[in-house]
């Protein structure tokens, strides 16, 4: 599609949906969680198409703009691609990028001549329940290894903590390699196909080269040593086999992957109190989702590409900031604070423009006393139940949530971490006090399946009457505001080798039922926190199965401190979603 009628495209839907003015919340998630934004992927048009309403909407709240007329622009990778620099040879055997073989993503851009090490499958492991080294008796410093990818099949459960390919980029790094080569096939003698060159949520590289080649490729590199991945796969199923050797001849490689990059921008207006104050209060949400799903995108159905409308994660929290600026703007802003606005960008790509905000303030930093963010409040239940996150981050937190909060209508659940999975992040990292709004995780989260219709359009609203008289209350009285530590500041920040638990006891006694039964929970450990209850039962770890206890620590291994996961439980016959930060 050209740019102009792009261009156009979205002017058209600007103005078509441009009278959504209005405090009620729900009117902005029809329209941003509508299949005509494809998801509000990141660097996509519907996402452009999102920052233009959103804009709207701040001009039609009469909203001071602020970096260009609204919009803070940042560079975000979308993508990566191959560049002209790229060749595989071998003993005068030339092969074809994309059809023969691929570099990985995270692949050192390099150039490398040097000879080849077939070693199993590239495990390096030695811990107490298993012992397996495939680089035992071969050096393979300043080489290329090639290995398979995946498990021995009659190991797949054991292995699954190291059968991952960067477990095994790590493992050949650690003994000196150049590089290394990992051979696609199914476990059964079939060729797999080359993995996609795909963006990952870590933009980091590898250090060394990384390679996908097909089977077929294996094979012809492997004839010069009249072997094939079919005769070497089974010698190499065992740990006590070695069946580690170097083929004569050198492989000559040279990497290039170029990072595709596109503009994308956060929106940002400002309404200033008609009291004079330097002082402010930041009220952002990211506008993103993940587009129409497929693998690497977060989807939990990676498999299934369709619209990901994302309507409570998190149109439900952009609309909640865009009814709250309408709100303010009409009843004019008084009292102690002005207020930023911020639909965020990149959220879902790691909370990419939550944290270029705060690197590029428009304000004083000292000036911000507090960031309130929405992430997923449009699913209400009927108990009322709202989460707050942050509530150990300045002193009189809890004190104005409960006393502005009709016990009647939202019970609230209090954290005090200020660390979380969204955007408050990035300002608790930089020492600004937050509050973190949500109303939890569900079955739908990450799928198709999060569309509109599931809203709690009244729960949304009544969270934002309670945010509203939150800040009236703040704008009229005097609390203390000064930031307070309350947990890491960084994901992963503990101290390494540290065990992570969830603070569960198994329940033993259930030995037929398909999954790990929760026989009881540790007070105000991660479990208790994200909401597991005792005679739940745990079926997955961030989308992957458990089906019983040996599959719950293996899944635990591959965890680090600090990190926020989901656990799929089966309470009382349904499956429900919980987010739990460790």
């Amino acid at each position: 599609m050209k740019k102009s009628v792009i261009i156009a495209f979205i002017l058209l839907f600007v103005v078509k949906f441009s009278m959504a003015q209005t405090t009620d919340a729900c009117e902005y998630i029809k329209v941003l969680a509508s299949d005509s934004l494809q998801g509000r992927l990141t660097g996509t048009t519907g996402a452009e198409m999102a920052a233009s309403y959103i804009q709207k909407g701040f001009i039609a709240d009469k909203l001071e703009l602020l970096f260009d007329n609204g919009f803070q622009y940042l560079d975000v990778v979308t993508g990566a691609e191959l560049g002209k620099k790229n060749y595989f040879e071998f003993n005068k055997q030339k092969f074809i990028a994309e059809t023969d073989y691929i570099p990985y993503s995270f692949s050192q851009d390099t150039v490398i001549s040097a000879s080849i090490v077939f070693a199993g499958y590239g495990f390096s492991i030695s811990n107490d329940s298993m012992k397996w080294d495939d680089y035992k008796n071969v050096d393979v410093k300043n080489k290329w290894v090639m290995v398979l990818r995946g498990t021995p099949e009659k190991y797949k459960t054991k292995l699954s903590n190291f059968s991952a390919d960067r477990n095994k980029m790590l493992a050949a790094k650690d003994h000196g390699a150049a590089g290394i080569i990992l051979v696609s096939k199914d476990g059964k003698g079939k060729d797999s196909g080359l993995v996609a060159l795909s963006l990952e949520k870590t933009k980091s590289r590898a250090g060394i080269c990384v390679i996908n080649v097909t089977q077929k490729t294996a094979d012809r590199i492997l004839s010069s040593g009249k072997q094939t991945i079919t005769t070497l796969e089974p010698k190499s199923s065992e740990a006590s086999n070695d069946i580690s050797f170097e083929l004569k001849g050198n492989l000559n490689v040279s990497v290039e992957i170029i990072a595709k990059k596109v503009k994308s921008a956060n929106v940002v207006g400002r309404l200033m109190s008609t009291q004079k104050t330097d002082n402010y209060i930041v009220i952002g949400a990211h506008y993103d989702h993940l587009g129409m799903g497929g693998h690497g995108s977060g989807s939990r159905k990676p498999d299934t590409v369709a619209v990901h409308n994302g309507a409570d994660d998190n149109a439900s929290g952009t609309a909640s900031v865009m009814a709250m600026a309408d709100r303010f703007s009409k009843t004019k802003l008084t009292g102690n604070y002005n207020i930023i606005f911020v639909a965020f960008t990149g959220e879902e790509e790691g909370l990419l423009g939550s944290a270029w905000f705060v690197k590029h303030l428009p304000v004083d930093k000292k000036k911000i006393k507090l960031m309130i963010n929405y992430d997923m409040v449009g699913r209400l239940n009927a108990k009322h139940s709202l989460t707050v996150g942050g509530v150990g981050t300045f002193a009189d937190a809890e004190k104005v949530l409960r006393q502005n909060n009709d016990s009647t209508k939202l019970k609230l659940s209090l954290s005090k971490e200020g660390f979380g999975p969204s955007d408050h992040a990035s300002f608790y990292n930089d020492s600004i006090p937050v509050l973190y709004f949500n109303t939890g995780v569900h079955g739908d989260y990450h799928t198709p399946e999060d569309d509109f219709d599931k809203i709690n359009c009244a729960g949304v609203n009544l969270i934002g009457d309670y945010t509203a008289r939150l800040l009236e209350d703040l704008a009229k009285n005097t609390y203390n505001m000064a930031f307070l530590e309350a947990g890491s500041k960084k994901q992963g920040s503990q101290r390494e080798g540290m065990k992570v638990t969830l603070g569960i006891m198994p329940d033993f006694a259930e030995q037929d039922v398909k999954g790990l039964g929760v026989a009881a929970v540790t007070p105000d450990g991660p479990a208790f926190r994200g909401g597991v209850l005792k005679s739940d039962i745990i079926v997955a770890i961030n989308g992957k199965p458990i089906n019983d206890i040996y599959d719950y620590m293996e899944r635990l291994k591959s965890i680090n401190p600090g990190q926020t996961i989901t656990v799929d439980v089966i309470r009382n016959g349904k499956k429900e979603v919980l987010l739990i930060q460790l």
